[in-house]
């Protein structure tokens, strides 16, 4: 649409975002509109906001039941995946990782993008991006960023709300 195009193409961000972030909530509805009951999750993480780079920390556990079915894949595999992912295991053999994922973003009066390009290092193609946008609004040390994604199926469109407090 035009308006992503519009955010897309400056040069220079509105730097009300600079700092760090926690996200407080993260609410998803299965509604454009974001009303009704919306599923809300419990995601501990820190974003920080550079003028036009932003980098989310997080913390990620990985069973090894998450791999077990693979062909071949045995409990040493997965505690060297570990060790290789610089992760620790923990009292129940998970392994527990800290994850940095960086990304561009675009904030002006016309709204908000993020963009996430994959590096190759997970066997992925290189320079693959993809691009979300929407809406923020922000009062004192708070903000929302609002994504919303619609489709001719209604059960196809949707809504994510990240409340964010800053640190």
């Amino acid at each position: 649409p035009e308006w992503v195009e519009r955010i897309l193409g400056r040069t220079t961000n509105d730097s009300s975002l600079e700092g760090t972030w926690h996200y407080s909530t993260v609410s998803v509805y299965e509604n454009a509109d974001c009303v009704g009951e919306g599923e809300t999750y419990d995601f501990i993480c820190s974003v920080t906001y550079g003028e036009t780079v932003a980098v989310e920390t997080y913390n990620k556990i990985l069973t090894f039941s998450d791999f077990e079915e693979k062909e071949e894949y045995d409990v040493n595999d997965f505690q060297e995946m570990c060790g290789e992912k610089d992760g620790t295991l923990n009292a129940n053999g998970d392994c527990e990782l800290t994850v940095e994922d960086s990304f561009e973003y675009y904030l002006t009066e016309d709204g908000y993008c993020e963009t996430y390009t994959d590096d190759g290092k997970d066997g992925y193609y290189d320079d693959k991006s993809v691009t979300y946008c929407g809406s923020v609004t922000m009062k004192d040390n708070s903000a929302s960023i609002t994504f919303v994604w619609e489709s001719d199926e209604p059960e196809k469109s949707g809504c994510k709300v990240i409340e964010l407090t800053l640190q």
